[in-house]
């Protein structure tokens, strides 16, 4: 009895770190498509809503679909840990990933830095800043406070930051998970 037990929690770690390890994959793929493609997107609203999209549907089908292949019901607790075990996974994949990455373009950074420039500037003059506001953007900006989030230690703060994320996000994707047996009267 207690070796089936042993089967299946490591059984539902292993799925959900593989499919953490899929998400990840997602991402380096959407990640490297949209840098090729449009590089200044890397810094807009519209990933940040693309990449939130595709970590909570991702992660709630597979958690849907991890519920059905263990019997059809699971406690919220076991979802939200399913959940956040594939988030974390991808997490740390997409860390990996990026270290690898600035190692073969170190600009990437810089890169960053003056497309959030942009980015901010796009914006303000999009809902009608002054100008004199516009200028104070660009006096006031730091482009190293973005390159400063590439070095090892930016990219484990980052990833320490994530991990809250993670668990705010498998919260909720707990919710659409879990499902109780009915109870019998």
């Amino acid at each position: 009895m207690e070796e089936t037990a042993v089967v299946q929690q490591s059984s539902w770690f292993q799925d959900a770190m593989k499919k953490g390890l899929i998400l990840g994959v997602i991402h380096i793929v959407l990640f490297l498509v949209i840098y090729v493609a449009f590089p200044s997107k890397l810094t807009g609203f519209s990933y940040l809503f693309i990449i939130l999209a595709v970590n909570l549907g991702y992660t709630i089908y597979q958690g849907i679909q991890w519920r059905k292949s263990v019997g059809g019901y699971v406690s919220y607790g076991a979802a939200f840990k399913y959940a956040f075990i594939v988030l974390l996974f991808n997490g740390l994949l997409g860390t990996v990933f990026t270290a690898i990455f600035l190692l073969i373009d170190p600009a990437f950074p810089d890169q960053m830095a003056q497309s959030q420039l942009d980015t901010s500037i796009y914006w303000a003059q999009k809902f009608g800043a002054p100008e004199d506001a516009v200028e104070q953007i660009r006096d006031k900006y730091n482009p190293e406070d973005v390159t400063k989030r590439f070095t090892p230690l930016g990219m484990l703060t980052g990833f320490g930051i994530a991990l809250l994320f993670y668990g705010l996000g498998a919260l909720i994707i707990g919710l659409f998970v879990r499902k109780r047996e009915p109870e019998m009267i």
